[in-house]
């Protein structure tokens, strides 16, 4: 049997942990919980939310969820299905359940637990009872989630008989991560990488090729790679001459040792801070300043937006330990890039639209990780360390007659390479409609030469374009959305196409789907609480994608 069961045990003594996991993290801590429980002799059923059988939970008592939340308070892709069935008016009366909520997220994002604390909501109106409390984890998530299996699992201890075999040796309390990609870290060498934004031009956007010649699992357009970079190591120069730190200070974690230096440079997030980062140095360092600061969520939360961690310990100096200041620090996280080619055209390359991080503020140049990575410290022939991060549900159709709508903005043009290549190499009959936006049309406009062929040579049936600062009014693409409604809504509504969405949440993501609903109901004549029925039933139908970040 597989690790997690999609059918539901009935008996009312067993204890149901149901995962909602994009990376493992959430299915690693409902493992534990799951293998906890067994050990206390409380019978444990496993479950993965992508595979559970909705209707059979109206049949569970005792329930752990273990959930995490993708970008800005989205449930993940693999999540939706459960989600939006239990956020249905078809969902049943939990009257007489129990349970608890994990949330797992990453605190770069504002509503980054936002999933977890809505299934706790949900719960609650359906009549649950909640029997431990909601537990939150950043990307560090390994001690908060051992603390809510330690809580969690003893509350149902409690109530719930021994009914399996109880282990009297000492249960090893480690959460086992689970590998990201099926053949973990692949080193990938560095065939190509051009600038694809013109060189007068501020903003930078890098086309990146590597060779997968021996890479053992099948990807596709719509999956992602994860890159791992170190920071800058001038930035880590500047930061430890700021806080007047040795570098050679060594660092004891348990029985390893490193240098300060190497880890700020390989192991800790420095060129990103979040609210939780700044909550826990002014804890650290007792700033009245600080705390008056953090007080005002608006203005912290447009801090972190602009602000690293040099600029932290700039603005608010401190005397701390190297020790005391580390642990402030979140984890240094590889980087997810979508893949932007077919492997049936390009085979064993991987290819990604990497669009580079990069500001003044404060009398210095910020940059992202990658940034600096991509620009300075990678050359043709290097090998650079990647892991495949599958996303089976932003994948293109296999019916190749189907009509497909294509709404990207920047580098979220990616994918929608791929789909062309691939829908051009199967030479499918399908009609493709692509929305692209940037800022610039003579330094932005990606791939437009291939784009522009090809149009030409048929597989682009329509190219709209918006250039948002060419003009003294911008124009984004919803606008070319809205003028284009009536064709749009027929390709929709009587050709059945699919839509596919990608771009930066933040900036797009929100107003692309408000403009979709709107134009669902100018042109089907519907209210709006229909539209917004009329695209929940295109998502059940694997019609609506979106792959925003």
């Amino acid at each position: 049997m597989s690790e997690t069961q999609s059918g539901v045990e009935t008996g009312q003594t067993f204890l149901h942990v149901i995962c909602g996991s994009r990376t493992g993290n959430s299915l690693a801590a409902g493992r534990l919980a799951h293998e906890y429980a067994n050990h206390l002799g409380i019978k444990s059923q496993l479950h993965d939310m992508k595979t559970i059988d909705p209707d059979q939970v109206a049949h569970i008592r005792n329930m752990l969820i273990a959930v995490s939340t993708h970008g800005e308070g989205d449930p993940p892709a693999v999540v939706e299905d459960f989600y939006n069935f239990m956020h249905s008016p078809d969902a049943p009366s939990m009257k007489g359940t129990r349970f608890s909520v994990l949330a797992l997220g990453d605190s770069s994002y504002k509503d980054y637990c936002k999933t977890g604390h809505d299934f706790r909501k949900r719960l609650l109106e359906l009549g649950s009872e909640e029997i431990s409390p909601l537990v939150e984890c950043d990307i560090d998530y390994e001690e908060n989630a051992m603390n809510w299996v330690r809580e969690a699992v003893a509350s149902f201890e409690n109530i719930l008989p021994k009914t399996g075999i109880i282990n009297e040796k000492e249960f090893a309390f480690e959460i086992n991560k689970i590998e990201t990609g099926s053949d973990g870290v692949y080193y990938a060498e560095v065939k190509d990488i051009q600038l694809l934004t013109s060189p007068d031009f501020l903003k930078r956007t890098f086309h990146l090729v590597l060779s997968v010649e021996k890479f053992a699992s099948s990807f596709f357009p719509g999956d992602s790679f994860g890159i791992y970079a170190h920071n800058s190591r001038l930035l880590v120069d500047k930061l430890l001459k700021n806080l007047r730190f040795d570098g050679t200070h060594a660092l004891i974690d348990g029985k390893s040792r490193k240098l300060l230096k190497e880890a700020l440079i390989s192991d800790y997030e420095i060129t990103v801070i979040t609210p939780v980062v700044v909550e826990k140095y002014a804890e650290l360092i007792q700033s009245n300043e600080l705390t008056a600061f953090i007080s005002d969520k608006s203005m912290l939360g447009l801090y972190c937006e602009t602000s690293d961690v040099l600029d932290l310990v700039t603005d608010f100096p401190s005397e701390i330990s190297p020790e005391d200041f580390v642990s402030i620090l979140r984890k240094l996280n590889p980087r997810l890039y979508s893949v932007a080619n077919s492997p049936q055209v390009f085979p064993d390359e991987v290819h990604f639209t990497v669009g580079l991080m990069e500001y003044d503020l404060k009398n210095r140049r910020h940059s992202g990780v990658c940034t600096t990575y991509f620009s300075d410290r990678i050359n043709i022939g290097d090998t650079i360390p990647v892991f495949l991060e599958a996303n089976e549900n932003f994948r293109i159709t296999d019916e190749d007659s189907k009509p497909v709508i294509m709404i990207a903005t920047g580098t979220g043009i990616a994918p929608f390479r791929g789909f062309l290549q691939y829908r051009d190499h199967k030479k499918a009959t399908g009609d493709n409609w692509l929305f692209f936006g940037d800022r610039h049309a003579e330094s932005d406009f990606l791939y437009q030469n291939e784009l522009e062929g090809y149009l030409e040579k048929g597989i682009l049936t329509r190219l709209n374009t918006a250039f948002s600062r060419d003009q003294a009014e911008k124009i984004y693409v919803q606008h070319q959305m809205l003028e284009n409604s009536k064709e749009l809504f027929h390709w929709i509504n009587d050709r059945n196409a699919e839509i596919y969405l990608c771009g930066n949440k933040r900036t797009m993501g929100k107003d692309v789907r408000e403009t979709l609903a709107l134009i669902v109901a100018n042109q089907g004549r519907l209210s709006p609480a229909k539209a917004d029925e009329y695209l929940q039933n295109l998502r059940t139908e694997k019609r609506l994608k979106t792959d925003l970040y």
